[in-house]
């Protein structure tokens, strides 16, 4: 049964293997094709499976006409039955896997037992094994740190961003100081930084923020170099993406180096910027800002870096200006970077996010919807977010107005109320990823062609 989270692994996955044609990093698309397909590929859900060439290139043409969309599979008709596995335990068993990749299935269902995850009963012992299957392989490691340094070293603006966070000054938020954190993207050819930008959180939404931004001001890139880290792992940043045709892969664990260039342009803001300003007299965060974007603008893109033969990043980065592919479409942008909830509509049709009570069409009552919306809408009133059903836009819900309804009686219940033990549920910053990107396969792929 393929549930939401799964057809959207599963689309992740093709966009990966065909990626490499969608960025054109081959010559021949076919022999391409021919290559990946000579051993069986991991799929979440169904596990090994022998693909031809020719499907590989109708998941390209499905790309081209759709997007990511269309690499989702069709639902099943028997969507919406009860599920052996609920999606919450299925997270744990997942990341208990992730943590113990060589543990064989029963004594990872036995750790679970003895972590009272879940009871005997709950599960058995062939439908865990079953569940397991559809966990994909884990990225391979590779040998030497310095193999993956030298897969950084790209001609071309916009190939290859890299992103990080650095912690920054404490600064007043109001009456009180609060910590600050630098998150920055960094063009791997030019040393140029689309978009860096201090924020009082180093959370997924400053993250989409900081990448909306430089994808807004700079375009897309080819490819997003990132750590390890849970935000960027995250299948919601995944999922962003690859909607926009830009492939996320993740730094081999422990390997700093292959982070040099981002790392020294941190150890350059700490110098040259954050050493000439005093903290104590910023006055919010939106200042410290104002004066960062001057440093980057004046400064720090305008000298001549030595690692560019002494020309500036600005130069480098103008001199190949023809090789960025803008979003022209400022709504089309917003609607690929929505945030993306699941929400169980109650039986009154309504339901919250983030505390804030939402109502929508008495139709979608007990059902599982997709919720998308910008954060500042929930700030808005009047601003209604948007009901998605298998990719499609069926609704809009908008907040309760609570003096409006109370007068109201709605059917099937005499007043909008909440249990007294039901706590409303809040937007997971990261969920779990059935699948992730590996750049060094993908390189070892490419290189053979």
């Amino acid at each position: 049964m393929l549930n939401d989270s799964v057809r959207n692994a599963i689309a992740l996955k093709r966009f990966s293997l065909i990626s490499p044609v969608i960025n054109r990093q081959v010559d021949n698309n076919m022999q391409y094709y021919i290559r990946v397909t000579k051993e069986p590929i991991e799929m979440p859900y169904y596990g090994m499976r022998r693909y031809s060439p020719k499907t590989l290139e109708s998941w390209y043409c499905d790309y081209l006409k759709k997007g990511i969309d269309g690499l989702k599979p069709s639902s099943r008709g028997d969507k919406g039955k009860y599920r052996v596995i609920p999606e919450q335990l299925s997270e744990k068993i997942i990341d208990m896997r992730i943590k113990y990749p060589k543990a064989p299935g029963s004594v990872i269902y036995e750790m679970l037992l003895k972590d009272r995850v879940f009871e005997h009963n709950d599960i058995s012992m062939s439908s865990f094994y079953r569940f397991l299957r559809t966990i994909p392989q884990q990225i391979k490691e590779k040998d030497a740190e310095v193999a993956e340094l030298k897969r950084f070293s790209h001609q071309y603006i916009n190939e290859l961003w890299q992103t990080d966070l650095a912690y920054g000054p404490y600064i007043y938020n109001g009456n009180k100081r609060k910590a600050t954190y630098l998150l920055a993207i960094i063009d791997d050819a030019a040393r140029f930084v689309p978009h860096a930008q201090f924020y009082f959180s180093q959370g997924f939404e400053s993250l989409r923020h900081l990448f909306k931004e430089a994808v807004m001001k700079k375009g897309v890139p080819t490819l997003l170099y990132t750590d390890n880290g849970r935000i960027y792992r995250s299948q919601q940043f995944e999922y962003i993406c690859a909607s926009i045709g830009c492939t996320l892969i993740h730094a081999k664990p422990f390997a700093a180096n292959s982070k040099g260039k981002i790392e020294r342009f941190f150890l350059s803001v700490r110098q040259r910027f954050l050493s000439r300003i005093e903290t104590d007299k910023i006055k919010d965060i939106d200042e410290l800002n104002r004066k960062f974007w001057a440093w980057l603008d004046t400064e720090y893109h305008k000298k001549p870096h030595s690692s560019l033969d002494g020309v500036t990043p600005l130069e480098y980065y103008m001199s190949q200006i023809d090789r960025v592919k803008l979003i022209e479409n400022p709504e089309i942008l917003t609607e690929k970077f929505f945030y993306r909830v699941k929400r169980k509509i109650k039986h009154d049709a309504t339901f919250t996010i983030d505390k804030i009570l939402f109502e929508t069409d008495p139709k979608f009552a007990s059902c599982e919807m997709e919720v998308r919306y910008e954060p500042e809408w929930l700030d808005q009133e009047g601003k209604n977010v948007l009901i998605f059903k298998d990719d499609k836009k069926v609704g809009e819900a908008r907040q309760v107005n609570f003096h409006e309804n109370a007068h109201v009686k709605r059917k099937g219940s005499k007043s909008i109320s909440f249990p007294k033990d039901e706590i409303p549920l809040e937007f997971k910053e990261s969920e779990k990823s059935f699948q992730t990107i590996s750049f060094v396969d993908m390189e070892d792929e490419v290189k053979n062609v």
